[in-house]
């Protein structure tokens, strides 16, 4: 059996390695693992129509599978699957794995260093450490008893509330009807009950997939929901959230602030007003990546691939109809 990865230069977090690779011969004797960088068409030609399996970061794929004639599984190295979720995939009998839970480590250290900077008030001190101001704020407070709300209680929304939880954060949290209540949110409300949460929370952490469900699920009405004093989170997917509303909330004051990893457009447009607006905090999609992403994303590689070689389903395989 054939396994091909698609890798990606130039980067420490996306780096695949050949110890990496290892993992996955070591599975079984009968299987030849290579891989090829992205993009080398002449390498790609050779080897595709032979491949049952592929793996690799969505954007490192090919875009189209035609040629590859023995493809019965893709194994994406991400959480996301809307790049590869097209039309020919979708319709096809192949199957789709991700790496779902790979990055909950890091995303959760990285919404709990967004909602400090907001409670510590460290973005605005350090534009006066810039300018040489000694100045004390009398606006700083605790995270300790704040309300915060997840909004999806995947594997990423769940870690996300238990280091919380762990810190004294009051939380509850938001899903789709018959999702279990994780011991450490004090409430969890349905998507039919999305007043209740919203209007009780200091922070709203949006943890969702994107889905032609999820398109613009959060704007205008959903931010009138939300405490004037609130901080709306993004760490999910950006077109979850319809952008010019969510510029309009916080222009309005409808909400106080906003931490945004992602956006509807990446990179984020230069004229696109949210630079510089005060109460705004921008990371370049970068939450979930950590030197350890690609060891944790090979692991569960491996476990697909045992469970695959034995007929048995695999952890990771995505519900191609839901999206996730």
């Amino acid at each position: 059996m054939k396994i091909l990865i698609f890798a990606t230069t130039g980067s420490r977090v996306h780096e695949i390695r050949e110890d990496h690779l290892q993992k996955l011969r070591e599975v079984n004797s009968n299987i030849e693992v290579i891989a090829i960088p992205a993009g080398d068409e002449i390498q790609i030609s050779q080897h595709l129509p032979e491949a049952e399996v592929i793996g690799g970061n969505p954007h490192a794929l090919p875009v189209s599978f035609a040629q590859a004639k023995k493809l019965k599984w893709i194994q994406l190295l991400s959480a996301g699957v809307d790049k590869v979720l097209t039309p020919e995939v979708k319709q096809s009998d192949i199957l789709l794995t991700n790496v779902s839970g790979v990055h909950v480590i890091p995303i959760a250290e990285h919404v709990l260093g967004f909602l400090l900077l907001y409670t510590r008030k460290f973005k605005e001190t350090l534009a006066n450490q810039r300018e040489g101001i000694w100045r004390r704020r009398d606006d700083v407070t605790e995270l300790r008893g704040k309300t915060v709300c997840i909004a999806g209680l995947g594997r990423i929304g769940t870690e996300i509330a238990r280091v919380l939880d762990c810190l004294g954060v009051r939380m509850i949290g938001v899903d789709v009807p018959g999702k279990e209540k994780p011991s450490f949110l004090e409430s969890m409300y349905t998507t039919q009950e999305w007043n209740k949460a919203l209007s009780q929370a200091d922070f709203v952490v949006l943890s969702l997939p994107y889905t032609l469900t999820t398109h613009h699920l959060f704007g205008k009405e959903k931010f009138a929901m939300m405490k004037p004093s609130s901080v709306f989170v993004n760490i999910g997917r950006g077109a979850v959230v319809n952008e010019p509303e969510l510029i309009e909330a916080l222009e309005h004051h409808t909400i106080a602030g906003a931490a945004l990893d992602v956006t509807e457009q990446e990179p984020l447009s230069p004229e696109s007003p949210l630079w510089t607006m005060p109460n705004v905090v921008i990371t370049p999609h970068q939450s979930g990546h950590s030197e350890k992403m690609m060891d944790r994303a090979f692991d569960m590689f491996a476990e697909n691939l045992r469970a695959y070689l034995n007929g048995q389903k695999m952890n990771t395989l995505v519900d191609k109809e839901r999206g996730y």
